[in-house]
């Protein structure tokens, strides 16, 4: 009897342990479930790679600028060799290139084969300078805003008064200096007073007649087209 009660003492014993057992593999359950933690982690990385995109986005924007919209500043807006056709008296329309050096303080002028420099002055968004035999007619140039365009004028009281827009085609060469031109001054002939020798061409046998003109001025050889001062 003594071991049947024994037996069956034992055996309820390892029936109550065996409906325990369970509890802690439901507790072991809940707590390897942090799902949500995770979930809301990766958020903070989704803003900043978003903001890297539009920061990215936006560089083309502000980099991309059209031509000609940023505007030449300083002297930079006259250096260059511009062309154009402008009128020039009883000569009519004629076509004028007009070459300034980088520091915007001299101006080549070439026309109809013939070339000149001339000492230019620049006073704030306007570059002028003199022309002519006598340095009557005053030039100026006028750049427009859009950096390849310029409004040049040409006026004298001999009838020259002329405006035109110049296009600008090249920067200024270097060979382009602020010298003024330098022009030979002719030998007179002793025996016939207002005549001269032609002073570019020593083996010409006639005479340059600059009766009336004062000494010091200009003339022109009319063989050549060349500029000679009269003594």
């Amino acid at each position: 009897m003594k071991c049947i009660s024994r037996i069956c003492l034992i055996c309820c014993l390892l029936a109550g342990t065996a409906h325990r057992l369970p509890a802690p593999i439901v507790e072991t359950e809940e707590k390897a479930t942090p799902a949500p933690e995770q979930s809301e982690a990766p958020k903070p990385k989704e803003k900043h790679s978003r903001a890297k995109l539009t920061t990215q986005s936006n560089e083309p924007e502000t980099k991309s600028e059209p031509r000609g919209a940023r505007t030449r500043e300083g002297t930079a807006r006259f250096a260059g060799t511009w062309i154009g056709r402008i009128n020039q008296g009883i000569l009519g329309n004629v076509e004028v290139t007009l070459t300034v050096n980088d520091a915007a303080n001299a101006v080549r002028e070439a026309s109809n084969g013939l070339h000149f420099t001339h000492p230019a002055i620049l006073n704030g968004n306007t570059l002028s300078w003199q022309d002519g035999l006598l340095n009557e007619i005053a030039w100026t140039l006028t750049p427009n805003s859009d950096g390849r365009t310029a409004l040049a004028t040409a006026h004298s009281g001999l009838g020259v008064n002329g405006s035109a827009t110049f296009r600008r085609t090249q920067n200024a060469p270097a060979f382009i200096t602020a010298k003024p031109a330098e022009f030979p001054t002719a030998k007179p002939d002793p025996n016939r007073p207002g005549f001269v020798y032609n002073p570019f061409d020593p083996t010409a046998t006639h005479l340059l007649d600059v009766r009336g003109k004062p000494s010091g001025t200009k003339a022109v050889d009319p063989v050549s087209g060349r500029i000679f001062i009269v003594p």
